[in-house]
């Protein structure tokens, strides 16, 4: 079955824990649940949050009144960062399971919002261990994502890798596929970073591939996305870079996913576009007869091919991406 990227499965077990616990309200609260969770589900975040809020007013019992408020502040993660600590601070799980998903909630806004790392990996691993407590995998594994991600933003990229294959091998025996294109995803990233180049971006092929033979999107695209930032800014080459971006965007635009992803791949995008106008090949290639230079180039990239959706084999690649696409045409009379 697709994915529900807007509802990732640990999200989604806390949601179904939620619905089991209303089933004995009143009609009305069951639907307004259903309608918040079919809006964020289609990434109607704004119309979801107004839907909790609407939950939030009813007399749910401060067990329920708390899971609700859990859900609420998640679509808030786009929001100015003040709010989301505003109703963060609000908050007063009533069991264990809810000091999971707060914490969790706090980690990541701590590391995607304010930027602080330490503070977010003491979360994670604050939720990994009482999620293994509890026997919850999906929450466990979450936030040994999260927690790599962490670790990479501190240059902790070995560590970084670890934790990858931890998910990877933590999702593969306990049936949790979505994770593992995603583990893949970051493990391609830190690769990269510690200079295994090759490595990096034949994880980041397998985790498109796998996404793609279980019909993970979302999943699809962020790889491709992760593809397209690696050629852009740590190979600086822009042509592919532009290709796997386009390839990213239309991919996302298949399905619910958050704005700030969507608009994040338009920025990256526009920026390689402008840093390709900006180069001056001319000047760096010197008196390089460009006629070699183009074969060379082309030799190279067939050589380490590692396969391009919408470009099939080594010889579509030739055709597709060549030094031309790199604004020689603009600089010199081939």
């Amino acid at each position: 079955m697709p994915s529900a990227p807007m509802i990732p499965a640990h999200e989604r077990e806390h949601a179904d824990r939620v619905t089991d616990a209303l089933s004995s309200q009143p009609s009305a609260v069951q639907e307004r649940w259903t309608r918040a969770l079919d809006h964020l589900e289609n990434a109607r975040v704004y119309d979801a949050y107004l839907e909790f809020n609407e939950l939030l007013k009813m007399r749910l019992g401060p067990t329920l009144q708390t899971h609700v408020q859990l859900q609420a502040v998640r679509c808030l993660r786009d929001a100015p960062v003040e709010r989301s600590k505003t109703e963060l601070a609000l908050i007063d799980p009533q069991d264990a399971y809810q000091t999971i998903v707060l914490d969790y909630r706090l980690g990541w806004l701590m590391r995607h919002r304010l930027m602080s790392v330490a503070a977010a990996l003491q979360y994670f691993d604050r939720v990994r261990e009482e999620a293994r407590r509890l026997g919850s995998r999906t929450w466990e594994i979450a936030a040994l994502l999260e927690k790599a991600t962490a670790l990479m933003a501190q240059g902790s990229y070995e560590q970084g890798i670890e934790v990858c294959m931890r998910v990877y091998n933590l999702s593969r025996r306990n049936g949790l596929v979505e994770y593992i294109p995603k583990a893949l995803t970051l493990k391609g990233f830190a690769l990269v970073k510690v200079g295994k180049h090759h490595q990096g971006e034949e994880a980041l092929q397998k985790a498109h591939e796998l996404a793609t033979r279980n019909e993970l999107v979302a999943e699809q695209g962020l790889a491709l996305h992760q593809l397209a930032q690696i050629y852009h800014y740590d190979f600086k080459f822009y042509g592919l870079a532009l290709e796997y971006y386009q390839q990213a965007r239309a991919t996302l635009d298949q399905v619910p996913v958050w704005p700030s992803l969507l608009e994040r791949v338009d920025e990256d995008a526009a920026a390689a576009q402008r840093e390709l106008a900006e180069l001056d090949i001319a000047k760096i290639l010197g008196p390089i007869p460009i006629n070699r230079l183009r074969q060379e180039y082309l030799t190279s990239l067939v050589n380490g091919f590692v396969g391009i959706p919408g470009i099939d084999n080594r010889s579509q690649l030739g055709e597709r991406i060549g030094l031309t696409r790199q604004a020689i045409h603009r600089n010199i009379n081939s």
